[in-house]
């Protein structure tokens, strides 16, 4: 197979999302489409009868759990393998069956977890900075290795922006090594953290509701990150979210339109 590349400008709903000056380096490779004007409310499916895929494997942490629902409605009848647990990291996947062949495409998403055994170095402790970064690279390399060998396409989805300078630079960093990985063929990478961001790629809390969601606020607004400005669901952060999760539909809508394009 050839080089996938998803890069274009998009528009999803009524909000245009083409950012023209980003304050991080890899924003300048955007998601893919000409107009998206998805409106499927809760409880609905698309009405597409077509399957083109054997499936869809989402591999990845509490954004991607978040994200599987509607993931799972948007790509509706292709079956949508969920590997995805919240605080996880891509070293917890390296040995698990992640039902993919070369039917499938994985759908790969991390936002920079440090807790669970896998990455414990051999003192116990836990990597921060730049040295979550470099296990990241290692363990990232190695899932897409897994998952290629399987014949299957790999998708690696760009993450949000986070509230603090910390989190701000492992972003950063993390999404510099999805686009280093999007150099192999097989592999492409979507700007899924745009969806939720404000247009100059800054952390938005709330942003214009998109044409067709299955709500919007009374002031033309949707929460779109949790209070701690990680995750999707509006307030506390609850997973599964008890209500509607603008900033998760969208996430899944910019890797919906992606498969589509692969």
């Amino acid at each position: 197979m050839g080089k996938s590349r998803v890069s274009k400008p998009w528009v999803l709903g009524t909000q245009e999302v083409v950012p023209a000056s980003r304050r991080r380096p890899f924003r300048s490779v955007v998601l893919v489409g000409a107009v998206f004007a998805l409106a499927v409310p809760l409880g609905c499916s698309p009405t597409s009868s077509e399957s083109p895929l054997g499936s869809v494997a989402i591999i990845g942490d509490s954004l991607a759990q978040e994200t599987e629902p509607y993931l799972r409605l948007l790509l509706d009848p292709t079956p949508l393998v969920n590997n995805s647990f919240g605080g996880t990291a891509p070293c917890d996947w390296l040995d698990k069956d992640l039902k993919v062949d070369d039917s499938s495409i994985a759908v790969i998403s991390f936002t920079g977890n440090s807790a669970t055994p896998c990455m414990a170095d051999v003192a116990g402790q836990f990597p921060e900075g730049q040295a979550l970064l470099d296990r990241y690279r290692a363990d990232l390399g190695a899932l897409v290795a897994k998952v290629l060998a399987t014949g299957a396409k790999v998708l690696l989805v760009g993450q949000p922006q986070r509230p603090d300078p910390d989190g701000e630079a492992e972003v950063d960093g993390i999404n510099a090594i999805l686009l280093d990985l999007d150099k192999q063929d097989s592999v492409s990478f979507v700007d899924a953290g745009a969806a939720v961001e404000n247009a100059d790629g800054s952390l938005a809390k709330s942003l214009p509701c998109l044409a067709g969601e299955a709500a919007c606020g009374a002031d033309g607004f949707n929460v779109v990150r949790t209070d701690d400005g990680v995750h999707f669901c509006p307030g506390a952060g609850d997973n599964p979210c008890p209500v509607y999760s603008s900033g998760a539909f969208r996430f899944a809508a910019a890797i919906s339109i992606a498969i589509d394009e692969l």
